[in-house]
């Protein structure tokens, strides 16, 4: 019988990144028994722990811009900026990443467990980023909130204009 050694040895060792992409694979094929609805707790627990995982304002530019692969931290800083992130709700003071918002939402997708941070060993040290496999089973899930947005644009601009005048008015 070989001994745990010697199979690590011959294998290496199983990393965090390849046994939590093994199990998002094995919860992607199996169907859930009971569906949620918004009558069921779990459904309300869900939304509020996503809520507070997802909180922050550049949180979703970092996972749309990381989707096509990893990003070097000034590709990934130069891909965010060149979005157009005026999405036309008042409340925004300005819209422009600077280093420190970047750095503060990224150590929080990497506590999160939706960005990997590989930093290159040798100098001059490079860092990239990636998406974990949460985070891109995360946005496939959420195609389906952003056609909801497509297919009521009216309702969001009654919103958008409602919420400019209750500031405007302040």
């Amino acid at each position: 019988m070989p001994d745990r050694i010697s199979r690590w040895r011959r294998h290496g060792p199983e990393s965090d990144q390849v046994r939590s992409a093994r199990e998002t694979d094995k919860r992607l094929r199996q169907r859930p028994q009971n569906p949620l609805t918004p009558d069921d707790e779990r459904f309300a627990r869900g939304i509020h722990d996503v809520r507070q995982l997802m909180n922050g304002e550049w949180t979703w530019d970092v996972l749309i811009a990381l989707h096509d692969g990893p990003l070097h931290y000034t590709s990934l800083l130069n891909v965010i900026r060149e979005q157009d992130n005026d999405t036309g709700w008042p409340g925004r003071q300005h819209r422009r990443l600077q280093d420190s918002p970047l750095n503060r939402t990224l150590r929080r997708l990497e506590q999160g467990e939706l960005v990997m941070h590989n930093r290159e060993p040798d100098f001059p040290y490079h860092a990239t980023y990636e998406l974990a496999p949460a985070a891109k089973e995360l946005l496939t899930v959420a195609a389906p909130l952003a056609m909801w947005a497509e297919t009521h644009t009216d309702l969001l601009e009654r919103a958008r204009q409602r919420r400019a005048e209750e500031s405007s008015n302040r």
